[in-house]
């Protein structure tokens, strides 16, 4: 037989990586702390909480790319903002010469 054998069972080095070291079981810790469901209910809800992170993880990036780009318009806007507060201030400034030479034509 080829590969490494814990007794008669074959050792799959990544079961081990992802499982951790032997010992007792999340189901078990989880009857610790209070779960009284079985096995195969512990294995489904643990199932389903994986689908659920991972709508979670794709919701969240779909967030952040919607809140790029909102700070991208807001950046936008404030440039926006920025020209046309220039804008007001150059014809206020142009109203009031075209007053000022009014009024002193006046005198």
């Amino acid at each position: 037989m080829k590969g490494v054998f814990v007794g008669q069972k074959p050792l799959n080095v990544l079961s081990c990586a992802v499982q951790g070291r032997p010992g007792r079981s999340a189901y078990e810790l989880a009857c610790d702390g209070g779960y009284t469901g079985t096995n195969e209910e512990f294995d489904a809800l643990l199932a389903g909480l994986s689908g659920t992170l991972t709508r979670l993880n794709t919701g969240m990036t779909r967030l952040n790319g919607l809140m790029d780009a909102m700070d991208n318009r807001i950046e936008d806007v404030e440039g926006d903002l920025a020209a046309l507060t220039q804008r007001v201030v150059r014809l206020e400034a142009a109203v009031f010469d075209s007053s000022a030479s009014n009024y002193a034509g006046r005198s």
